[in-house]
């Protein structure tokens, strides 16, 4: 009974992904329909290049958005509207052809638009209508399409509130421009729309949010026509008052927009002005008394700048640290890993899932390394539970005809990749304790004292630090792995890792020890047990050798007192007034042997001092094995007072010329100078 119930459960939740999808498709075609129509100063039309690159996102879309935005403009009588035409349809050729730029970086997708602009339109104005006006014009609509695509373009990755702000007015600026001279009745959809929007701003945003979005509003008629910009003054004094009474409720913010509307209308517009303003407002108002509060919230929240608060509590923070800590030991226990390679997991199902499949040239040839890279990370989610379609791209989705064998295949070897039952228990249990006691800290609350010896007051020296790192010859990502944190006021934390290997895999090993080794000290777990349950963990998670170096330093900044955790990792040299010191330990790599010995050295580091941890590959790279530490030790003797970045960056361009520009091996170089602190 519940195979049938999940038989039928993954087509009807397809099926509702599906509908959204087509409804956002819908959607976004409508919109390319009227920003196409959009115009600047009468003249520039910026916006059609622009919105078709972010519709070539979706490759399902290109040909649609193409064919939308060349019948918009024709029904509109766009001028030039051939030259256009030819715009649209070399961006739907250079998106088909070249797929590949749906990889490539905002910048790289937004430079697209000038240059189909200047190649098509330029060659239209060089042999048919050559005029110097016409390439100002021509060139000015090039940047402004450059630059609406790149703001577009960045607006759905963007981290920053004030980038997804910018990114929606622009494309809201757009849609207004678009519906210059659509009317209902004799009124005005732009006004109506225009005039909505300024009450909803007064209502989420209040006062100077309403008093901006009638500035901005006002200026529509003078942006789309070469107009003076009389209703920017009326408008922007009508969303001030009008947001001044925002706490009074949808009553407050209506009453406030209608009379500062009634009392300026007389002077800006006139009589038979008035008349058609009014009736634009009453349906505004109508609309925004219809709108559900759930929007007004949402808009409210979106115009929302977060702000950084106070910094919590030393108990607080500690306790919020031992909980992430907890968790993530319970996550890395329930991945079990792989009896073999994923890469060459990846590469058999790839083998009989897509043989004989008319797009295996392109998925394969051109876009290998990305083809791999996806799999791998749909092995991992397979081992979590059976996969989807909704687990596959959309690149790949819009493309793959054999989408529902490739997540077959890919479940079932995953399922190769679980430990014995007895293990399997183990594992199971200890990360369900974990769970608990991660539970039992967010609603408890635990509370910690402060470490014996930490410091009192404000640090007298602080650490700066610099990384240079390169992968090794013919690989693209680095298996080594680097950490600098600050655990509390006054105590430096850097790690360098070496994961066994090289590539994805080696720094998915080392990444993964780095990351749980942070948080366990962030969470006030000592050194030596913190290393010896990342230890236990590497064991547990994998039957597979998966071993990690440590080279971890923890700095003192109120005394200078350092410790030095060195586990399989290569000396590290200490440049001091004295010369260089090096500091060795014969430790074994975490993840070999359950019985883990950790040693701590100890040393103090003074104002001026320079630290200098390398991985393996750094020092290897001199051919002559009575030399390897001898080269770095007289390079520090010659680094003076220069920058940390500026040092790892030498001692990084050194040891590949030692390797002969084609390093062996990974290689990570990290400086660190002790220096005096602001407030010292």
């Amino acid at each position: 009974m519940s195979g049938q119930t999940r038989a039928h459960y993954v087509p009807q939740q397809t099926r509702v992904l599906a509908g959204s999808e087509l409804f956002l498709d819908v959607l976004l075609l409508g919109a390319v329909f009227f920003l196409v129509r959009a115009a600047l100063l009468e003249e520039l039309f910026p916006f059609g290049p622009a919105v078709i690159i972010v519709a070539g996102a979706r490759r399902r879309l290109i040909w649609p958005a193409v064919v939308v935005a060349a019948g918009s403009a024709w029904l509109a009588g766009l001028p030039q509207v051939y030259s256009r035409l030819l715009v649209f349809l070399f961006l739907g050729l250079a998106c088909t052809l070249y797929p590949s730029l749906n990889q490539r970086g905002p910048l790289t997708r937004a430079t697209l638009a000038p240059v189909a602009i200047i190649l098509v339109r330029g060659l239209g104005l060089t042999f048919w209508q050559p005029s110097f006006y016409g390439w100002v014009q021509m060139i000015f609509e090039a940047l402004l399409a450059w630059g609406l695509s790149l703001g577009l373009l960045e607006t759905a990755t963007a981290r920053r509130q004030e980038e997804r702000l910018l990114g929606g007015g622009l494309f809201l600026l757009g849609l207004l421009l678009g519906l210059q001279g659509w009317q209902v009745s004799g009124l005005s959809i732009q006004g109506i729309i225009s005039r909505y929007i300024l009450l909803l701003a007064a209502l989420a945003g209040g006062p100077g949010t309403g008093a901006a979005a009638g500035a901005a509003v006002g200026f529509l008629p003078s942006l789309s026509a070469l107009i003076t910009p009389s209703l920017a003054g009326l408008m922007a004094f009508t969303g001030l008052v009008a947001g001044s009474l925002k706490n009074l409720g949808k009553p407050g913010v209506i009453s406030g927009f209608l009379l500062a509307h009634l009392v300026l209308a007389n002077y800006f517009l006139g009589g038979d002005g008035v008349q058609a303003a009014l009736k634009e407002s009453g349906l505004a108002v109508l609309v925004l008394v219809a709108t559900p509060p759930l929007l007004v919230n949402y808009f409210r929240e979106f115009l929302t700048v977060p702000v950084a608060g106070q910094q919590a509590p030393a108990d607080t923070s500690q306790q919020d640290n031992l909980k992430i800590a907890l968790k993530s030991l319970a996550k890395n226990l329930k991945f079990h890993g792989f009896n073999e390679s994923p890469l060459e997991t990846v590469r058999q199902v790839a083998r009989a899932a897509c043989r004989g499949c008319p797009a295996g040239k392109v998925c394969w040839e051109l876009e290998g390394e990305q083809m791999l890279n996806t799999l791998q990370e749909l092995l991992h989610l397979g081992s979590q539970g059976p996969l989807t379609l909704a687990a596959l791209p959309e690149w790949l989705a819009s493309r793959c005809n054999r989408g529902r064998e490739l997540l077959a295949a890919l479940t079932t070897r995953a399922g190769k990749g679980q430990p014995q039952p007895l293990e399997d228990g183990l594992t199971n249990w200890l990360a369900s304790i974990f769970d608990n006691l991660a539970v039992m800290v967010e609603n408890r609350g635990i509370k910690k004292e402060n470490s014996a010896g930490s410091g009192t007051g404000q640090p007298s020296l602080k650490v700066s630090v610099g990384m240079a790192a390169t992968p090794r010859h013919r690989a693209e990502v680095t298996g080594d792995a680097f950490v600098a944190a600050t655990l509390e006021p006054g105590r430096q934390l850097l790690i360098l890792g070496d994961g066994m290997g090289a590539g994805r895999e080696a720094a998915d090993a080392s990444g993964t020890a780095l990351e749980l080794l942070q948080d366990l000290l962030a969470a006030g777990f000592s050194p030596e047990l913190a290393l010896r349950t990342v230890n236990m963990v590497l064991l547990l998670r994998t039957t597979r050798e998966n071993f990690t170096t440590i080279d971890l330093a923890m700095v003192n900044c109120h005394n200078g007192q350092a410790e030095f955790y060195k586990l399989g990792a290569c000396p590290s040299f200490i440049q001091g007034k004295d010369g260089v010191r090096i500091l060795r330990s014969h430790s074994l790599p975490v993840g070999i042997l359950e019985d883990l010995q950790v040693e701590a050295l100890n040393d103090e580091l003074q104002e001026g001092d320079l630290l200098v941890m390398v991985s393996d590959g750094v020092l290897e790279a001199h051919r002559d094995l009575n030399e390897k530490e001898k080269w770095v030790s007289k390079a520090l003797q010659r680094a003076g007072d220069a920058r940390p970045q500026e040092i790892a960056d030498r001692l990084l361009k050194q040891a590949r010329a030692l390797a002969g520009g084609n390093p062996p091996d990974d290689m990570t170089v990290v400086v660190a100078r002790v220096e005096k602190a602001a407030s010292a």
